[in-house]
């Protein structure tokens, strides 16, 4: 029976666990009560998307990338005080073997890596917090619990420029298209292939529920926006969330921009999209180039991107659970599914 609302999540850049994995830590970052009350005061309350009777699709694309080489050790997603020795471990700041950097061909293929990863690596370097303001308010005190989440905010700068490195490798081979060959062989059209995962679980939403609320993450955002503009059998978006998304980026823009859409560059996909919600962190590595999107991409017919900005916690702004902690995220979340 198809309810009023389905939601869509799409994850962002680099290694993820497994795909039953990923969407538990997701689900438990959105429903948990009052997450960090020292930088979003309480009441905060989660929200249990399966007792309001609303399914959720998870649309995972990492393995296009990483195959089944899961990432298993889920201690390197939560915060730790143990820090020292979960990097030691788990060799955070290494590009794992086998993955495939982008080799560009072109000078529009060169200046892209260039100029993104440039970005990247500033707004990074920006977003490094001194220590004494990362070990007051504007951090989480660190813990052995599954209450503190994902990715941890004492990633040093080493890490960070890993995984500026992993950003620019699957923005590069999904904007132009490249052909990715993973370690084991198997071989993918990175555009194509990421476009038809998401179609698909679009295609299951709209038999879930009556309207489709898409929630995209990171590079996910990337994948969210072609396909609502540029892919016409697309079905109705009703709410577009994107959240710590490098769609601000001109380099991104330029690869996203529809045919026709000529001269005008990048526009809201009105023809498919109700609603766009774009939240940010300015401290965010990946989002802080241009972290607001309402001037970068043209109104149509009356609908513009609605920028909120909304400050999580710790050195690495990036993190998904840091974003579902907050109070103006779960606030559109409950609007766009109908929960007052």
């Amino acid at each position: 029976m198809s309810r009023p609302y389905a939601t869509v999540f799409i994850h962002g850049l680099a290694k993820k666990p497994a795909p039953e994995k990923l969407k538990e830590i997701w689900l438990w970052g959105i429903t948990r009560d009052n997450p960090n009350p020292a930088v979003f005061p309480p009441p905060n309350r989660g929200i249990n998307l399966g007792s309001q009777g609303v399914p959720a699709l998870f649309n995972y694309y990492a393995d296009v990338f990483y195959g089944t080489d899961y990432e298993t050790d889920i201690q390197s997603y939560y915060e730790s005080d143990n820090e020292l020795a979960i990097l030691e471990g788990e060799q955070l700041d290494q590009i794992e073997p086998g993955l495939k950097l982008p080799k560009a061909v072109t000078p529009r293929e060169r200046a892209f890596i260039q100029n993104f990863e440039a970005k990247l690596g500033a707004s990074a370097a920006l977003a490094t917090l001194p220590a004494s303001v990362a070990t007051t308010s504007e951090a989480t005190t660190p813990s052995n619990d599954a209450s503190d989440l994902e990715i941890a905010s004492w990633l040093p700068m080493a890490v960070k420029q890993a995984v500026m490195k992993k950003a620019a490798m699957e923005a590069f081979y999904f904007l132009f298209d490249k052909e990715y060959e993973r370690a084991d062989g198997t071989r993918f059209k990175v555009r194509q292939e990421l476009r038809k995962r998401l179609l698909d679980d679009l295609a299951k939403a709209k038999e879930a529920g009556e309207k489709i609320v898409v929630v995209s993450h990171s590079m996910g955002t990337m994948v969210a926006y072609d396909v609502a503009r540029n892919c016409p059998e697309c079905p109705a978006i009703d709410t577009l969330i994107t959240i710590g998304s490098p769609l601000g980026i001109q380099e991104v823009q330029d690869e996203l921009v529809a045919i026709d859409a000529g001269a005008g560059g990048v526009d809201f996909p009105a023809a498919k999209v109700r609603r766009w919600i774009n939240i940010y962190d300015p401290l965010d590595p990946v989002a802080a180039a241009d972290p607001k999107l309402a001037g970068n991409f043209r109104p149509v017919d009356g609908k513009r991107v609605e920028d909120i900005k909304e400050s999580n916690w710790g050195n690495w702004r990036h993190t998904s659970t840091h974003y579902f902690a907050g109070t103006q995220f779960r606030r559109v979340l409950r609007e766009s599914i109908g929960i007052t």
